[in-house]
């Protein structure tokens, strides 16, 4: 007798991932979301990032005058592949048009009596001044210009003790991202939340689909639709996310530091955790544009607390506490923590901690979110 339960257990658990894979499969709205749209969304991110830094910015130079340093902080800041001098102005008020009109991202000023107070062994200073309002920009405009400032300060000597030596020396490292490129910072975040709003919105719309057509799952228990459904889900996604976090990290240069097990055992809770979670809240819609539109909304506060575009760190401490109930906000910082720090998962233990709690808490939404799917 007991084999015979078993087998019927097995037999059903296969009818439902046939079943689930079917709805999948001819449905090309969900095939558009769940395949289709996760490669679109990364290829097209990641071309739009390419670039990864700006080049030649464009600034202005406040030159009063003609003096031997002033053309030479003009030179060097046009041999610096960041920024670009288009204008040299006579003062500030005309500097600061161009900065409003938009034709400048910088102002570099040079003191008017900066020769002079060279040439007297006297410190003096350069104004830098740039348009935090569009941060790329400037900060190619602050690197740029005080990599030239200190290019120049290191060919000023000054007489100490009977000795000529420069006057500041000093090394800069960029640690886990050398080239500041931005594609490299958001990227691992962008293919993360990808995956979860992909999943959300393709599982709840099979869910509403078969709710709207009164469908439902006619052999099995809700947790042996909840596991048969899961391992259908689990399957796209672990070839679809295998993709892109193997080939296309590869084709666009993105680090990997982690080694793969660790990268795999943040991963594995994090695509269990969002496919629960979005079979729970499918069984929450009646009609399929409803799941499309309402999980659609979601993206965006979705994408706040993730940390993707801001450190959690920064957050107030109740919207961080409120953002732990989105898989996506612990697994990007455990995913950018293991593959761009090589960190270890001791390191990423908190995250991984609620990742994992997340799991049983959305399986058993999950679980009774199924019993509702039975015919």
């Amino acid at each position: 007798m007991r084999s015979k339960n078993k087998f019927s257990i097995l037999n059903s658990q296969f009818l439902i991932i046939k079943d689930e894979w079917r709805s999948v499969w001819h449905d090309g709205g969900v095939m558009l979301i769940v395949i289709v749209a996760l490669f679109i969304y990364g290829i097209s991110y990641s071309l739009g990032y390419g670039g990864e830094v700006l080049s030649e910015v464009p600034i202005a130079v406040v030159s009063g005058d003609d003096s031997v340093v002033n053309q030479r902080i003009v030179s060097m800041l046009n041999a610096s592949p960041k920024v670009q001098v288009e204008y040299r102005v006579a003062d500030m008020v005309e500097a600061k048009q161009l900065l409003a009109e938009r034709k400048i991202w910088g102002v570099v000023a040079p003191s008017p009596n900066l020769e002079k107070d060279i040439l007297s062994a006297r410190q003096d200073k350069v104004a830098i001044l740039g348009d935090a309002s569009y941060f790329l920009a400037y900060r190619e405009v602050v690197e740029g210009a005080v990599a030239a400032i200190q290019q120049l300060n290191d060919e000023i000597v000054v007489e100490r003790n009977g000795a000529y030596t420069p006057s500041i020396i000093y090394e800069q490292r960029n640690l886990f991202n050398p080239s500041l490129g931005y594609g490299i910072f958001v990227m691992p975040a962008i293919i993360l939340l990808i995956v979860q709003q992909t999943a959300l919105i393709g599982v709840g719309m099979v869910a509403a689909t078969r709710r709207e057509r009164g469908e439902g799952y006619m052999l099995g228990s809700p947790l042996v639709i909840t596991i048969g459904r899961t391992l259908v889900h689990l399957a796209i996604y672990a070839l679809t996310l295998g993709y892109m976090l193997t080939i296309h990290y590869s084709l666009f240069d993105y680090p990997m530091r982690g080694a793969w097990w660790r990268c795999v055992a943040v991963v594995a809770p994090y695509l269990l955790a969002v496919i629960f979670l979005a079979q729970a809240l499918g069984s929450l819609f009646r009609r399929r544009e409803s799941s499309l539109l309402w999980l659609l909304w979601l993206s965006i506060p979705f994408l706040l607390v993730s940390g993707a575009s801001l450190p959690p760190q920064a957050f107030p401490e109740w919207l961080y506490v409120v953002g732990r109930v989105v898989p996506s906000s612990s697994a990007v910082e455990a995913w950018i923590a293991v593959q761009s720090r090589g960190a270890s998962l001791r390191d990423v233990a908190p995250e991984l901690t609620t990742l994992w709690l997340l799991v049983a808490i959305y399986g058993v939404g999950a679980v009774v979110a199924n019993r509702n799917q039975r015919g």
